[in-house]
């Protein structure tokens, strides 16, 4: 490979070149040279705090590792449990698959395949290191409740307390928060406080469901959260009562309404009605409306 021929113009390696617009320890501080001449002292200065890499790396990585990541991509797929159905996850995936693939969201850049074998190589990976956390966690809690014996094929125990913990005091003390004398009492929820609980309600900016709220506006937030809730406390109320009560099969019988009359007899007809109004002919000297009430007794008596 051809070197670069030395020049008195260009200072030594390392240095940045002139337009670097990256951060340079103490460059701000620094007057009086070129920009080539300040980076390279100043990254050569040992008493400069630098991060103590170079800020070009390579593109491609070595292709030992390349190696010795694909053989442990290839090892964790061969180590996967076969399904009881389709093994849809597999190391080689055709593109224009439409299902869902874990973490495929944190992966791109590449080819479909390559996408979908390192994140499903990931997700296998965390899988597998959460199963190991299991079964280290259940013979922890058997070695330290005596059903199993320590060995040394049983792996090292991590756990700084032995279960079950030991009691410090005869009674827990309830906490309390400094300047007061009440205890910390744990949360309770607005559907379980009284309707006078000026606290039943919901702080604003709340985005979860509220029932009975959406009839009730004008007021701001909390206030209609506590009205809502309030109904929907009574009503929750009224209905476990009558679950309560006997079931009356008894029903009472109801007025039937003719609601079919043609000719009222309190009032008349509307105007424009174009239907046979019994002696209407014969009638004149009124509106429509006064002269059609009761039409069907009218016609009944003049024809009597």
């Amino acid at each position: 490979m051809q070197q670069r021929e030395e020049t008195s113009f260009l200072p030594k390696d390392p240095y940045h070149t002139p337009g670097y617009g990256g951060f340079c320890p103490q460059f701000k501080y620094q007057i009086g040279q070129t920009f080539g001449r300040t980076t390279r002292r100043l990254l050569q200065d040992e008493e400069v705090p630098t991060s103590g890499r170079l800020v070009l790396s390579e593109i491609r990585r070595p292709i030992d590792q390349d190696n010795q990541e694909e053989m442990k991509k290839a090892d964790l797929f061969r180590s996967r449990g076969r399904s009881l159905g389709d093994q849809k996850l597999t190391e080689k995936m055709v593109p224009g698959y439409t299902g869902f693939i874990p973490k495929s969201q944190h992966y791109f850049g590449n080819r479909y395949a390559v996408n979908c074998r390192n994140s499903i190589a990931d997700f296998e990976f965390d899988h597998q290191k959460h199963d190991q956390k299991l079964r280290e966690l259940k013979v922890i809690g058997d070695v330290q409740t005596g059903k199993l014996l320590p060995s040394p094929e049983l792996p090292p125990i991590k756990s700084r307390y032995v279960t079950p913990l030991k009691r410090v005091t005869i009674e827990p003390v309830s906490a309390r928060v400094p300047g007061t004398a009440r205890s910390v009492q744990a949360p309770v929820s607005p559907y379980q406080l009284p309707n006078e609980d000026p606290m039943k309600n919901f702080m604003s900016g709340y985005t979860g469901f509220v029932p009975r709220s959406r009839g009730i506006i004008g007021m701001s937030y909390p206030i209609i959260t506590h009205e809502a809730l309030n109904t929907f406390s009574n009503e929750t109320y009224r209905s476990k009562m009558l679950s309560q009560q006997p079931v009356n099969l008894h029903q009472e019988e109801q007025k039937i309404v003719n609601m079919k009359q043609i000719y009222p007899k309190e009032t008349g007809l509307v105007p424009h009605y174009t239907g046979h109004i019994p002696g209407q002919k014969f009638r004149y000297g009124n509106t429509f409306g006064h002269g059609t009430e009761d039409a069907l007794h009218h016609a009944l008596t003049q024809s009597s």
